[in-house]
């Protein structure tokens, strides 16, 4: 799609084309043509660079990426029945559920028991728009990544019933403010927890591997 501008004759200065005697005629040819020149703009087509179009929607490779990232470490743990167009593969947008804003971003991920395994990535970061993220009873292992106080939009954190381990990063106090709805119970985060949560949100831990 092409767009016009004005443009202001006044800014092509006659005395250019006389210094090289131009004819008349050619010059209020150059006066017409040399503005549509720079004032005509071609608009991106499809969904532009960083994007994906699939079945005609546009999707941030980058929070495509993230759900990639689960998938792969799942190792071949996920249900067969996530795989909704029977192609043989689970696709990052089978992971249920999603929701995604007009421009692209994931803002809504709710993966509760989507047979989920290994650990959270460290691409967890790079969802920056994401609002609502519930992990909660799979089999999901390993520390929490530090990246996860980079989730500066969320508001709803669901960690519960894994097998996540270690101690729970500081980061987590960069966002904690922000969280309505927040648990992490039933997992095997080691003392000392952040000051910033609650005890009461930390919830039952198993210790009993904690040094």
């Amino acid at each position: 799609m092409k767009t016009w501008e004005k443009f202001d004759f006044q800014t092509i200065p006659n005395y250019n084309f006389q210094i090289f005697n131009i004819p008349l005629q050619i010059q209020k040819f150059l006066f017409l043509i040399i503005p549509l020149l720079f004032a005509c703009t071609t608009q991106p087509e499809g969904c532009g660079s960083g994007y994906t179009d699939i079945n005609g929607k546009c999707y941030n490779q980058i929070d495509l990426d993230v759900l990639q990232d689960f998938i792969d470490n799942s190792s071949g743990s996920l249900i067969s029945t996530l795989d909704t167009n029977s192609n043989g593969s689970i696709e990052p947008l089978e992971l249920n559920i999603q929701k995604w804003n007009e421009n692209g971003r994931l803002t809504y991920l709710w993966l509760y028991d989507d047979s989920l395994s290994g650990e959270i990535p460290e691409s967890i970061g790079q969802l920056t728009y994401l609002d609502t993220l519930n992990l909660s009873y799979n089999q999901l292992t390993g520390k929490l990544p530090q990246s996860i106080g980079r989730l500066s939009t969320l508001n709803w954190l669901y960690l519960y019933l894994n097998q996540l381990g270690g101690t729970m990063p500081d980061s987590l106090c960069t966002i904690y403010p922000n969280l309505t709805n927040t648990y992490f119970a039933y997992n095997q985060f080691c003392p000392p927890y952040p000051s910033c949560i609650p005890i009461e949100k930390i919830g039952v831990q198993d210790t009993s591997n904690c040094p």
